[in-house]
């Protein structure tokens, strides 16, 4: 770890040196800057203000990701319906995706510093409150109140790390992802603590750590002054209209990618014991596949530093679905082994795809990581839904397989996104 940490300083030092934005007659994605006029001034502390980001990342997820724990205990307190608590993790995916883009826009003409700071300290305030509420729809008020700081802190904490670096983006996003892996990971065991000791009502454990991250966050990022803000512009203003046939490509593969990744982990434990596979066997299928989710969200962007952008997103979506095959198909050792290679493969995608999406549309850093991350994601609970509708007429296993073709719709519109790439270049040289 020590090494890394070494590597990442010396990485973000020598991009001091670097333009964030690419020329014209360069391919969109590579790994390999160029100087452009008008560019940002570096922050005097980037591993700083990314470590921070990242931290309120891992914070973020820590106060919202316990909700699939509290909800035996709001089936009791309210006599709700399996529909119902469906709709709750419907309101909360929603609100934390589809708005991301709108915040994208507006947070490209705000202080994103600032932005991650108020959503950090606002959705942990509401999710504290959670177990306080008195009836079913106040409870979908909050959660969906609580989504919109998700919602506004993604795109805002992808800008921040961006403007923090000028090279090695790829790797500086990939911290900022695994900040997000490590808080969704912690955050039903803190608030299975919680439960245990006060129940429904052991939510409120967030309100004095919701506070403590504002105020790390508020004292620790600062804010944008006016040179960096004025720059901003500058550089927003001067980056040229953007690669729009590229963005909308790579939304819709990241779509793809949701769309297996959300139906495959939501029925893996159900399929394994279809299988006759013990529920304890389940749990530590997913404990290795979000494993190596995180090992790949940590390598991927380092890898598409070195060798580029779409390269990595393709290859790796590529490979998702043989992969799939054979974890189907096998056994032991060899399965888990083939669902670590998947894991792997879905994580290396994330930070990736977010900074790609930054590089064909420079003009608004803050909008395509949210288009990324909001509408990207977002397809992932509405995939599980349609899962689960063609397991109920031809059975698990056969709508899983069916899953083999949303990695390879993924890998052909990163195929297109290269072709059309090509052809944007092509007229572009001829101009």
């Amino acid at each position: 770890m020590g090494r890394l940490i070494v590597y990442c300083q010396r990485g973000l030092s020598k991009a001091r040196q670097k333009s964030d934005f690419f020329r014209k007659d360069r391919t969109f994605g590579s790994s390999h800057p160029t100087k452009a006029k008008g560019h940002l001034p570096v922050t005097q502390r980037p591993f700083v203000a990314i470590l921070l980001v990242s931290l309120g990342h891992l914070l973020l997820e820590l106060f919202h990701q316990y909700l699939p724990v509290i909800y035996p205990l709001l089936l009791d307190r309210f006599a709700l319906s399996f529909a119902q608590v469906g709709a709750v993790a419907l309101v909360a995916t929603t609100a934390s995706s589809v708005a991301q883009p709108l915040f994208g826009y507006f947070t490209d003409r705000w202080d994103a510093r600032r932005v991650v700071v108020v959503s950090v300290l606002w959705l942990g305030l509401l999710m504290g409150a959670v177990g306080l509420a008195g009836n079913y729809w106040l409870l979908l008020g909050i959660v969906a109140l609580a989504g919109l700081g998700s919602a506004s802190f993604h795109p805002a904490g992808a800008a921040v790390v961006s403007k923090a670096t000028r090279g090695y983006k790829g790797l500086a996003v990939s911290f900022f992802s695994v900040g997000g892996n490590l808080g969704s990971a912690v955050s039903p065991v803190l608030m299975a603590a919680g439960l245990a000791a006060f129940g429904l009502g052991g939510t409120v454990i967030l309100l004095p750590l919701a506070l403590l991250a504002g105020g790390l966050l508020f004292f620790g990022l600062g804010r944008e002054d006016a040179g960096e803000q004025a720059a901003h512009r500058k550089s927003q203003a001067g980056a040229g209209p953007g690669f729009l046939p590229g963005l909308v490509l790579l939304v819709l593969a990241v779509m793809t990618r949701s769309w297996f990744q959300f139906s495959f982990a939501s029925y893996l434990p159900v399929w394994l014991e279809a299988q006759g596979r013990t529920v304890a066997e389940g749990a530590q299928m997913l404990f290795l596949l979000s494993f190596c989710i995180g090992l790949g969200s940590l390598a991927g962007g380092m890898l598409s530093d070195r060798v580029g952008r779409w390269q990595v997103l393709l290859v790796c979506l590529g490979l998702l679905s043989p992969l799939y095959w054979f974890y189907l198909n096998t056994d032991g050792v060899v399965q888990a082994i083939f669902l670590g290679g998947m894991g792997f493969c879905l994580g290396c995608t994330f930070p990736t795809a977010v900074v790609l999406a930054q590089e064909v549309w420079p003009r608004g850093l803050a909008l395509a990581s949210g288009l990324v991350m909001g509408l990207g994601w977002w397809p992932g609970g509405v995939g599980t839904s349609v899962t689960g509708l063609l397991a109920d007429r031809m059975g698990l296993d056969a709508a899983l397989r069916t899953l083999l073709f949303a990695p390879l719709l993924g890998a052909l519109c990163m195929a297109a996104f290269v072709v059309a790439q090509r052809r944007q270049l092509s007229v572009n040289s001829h101009q």
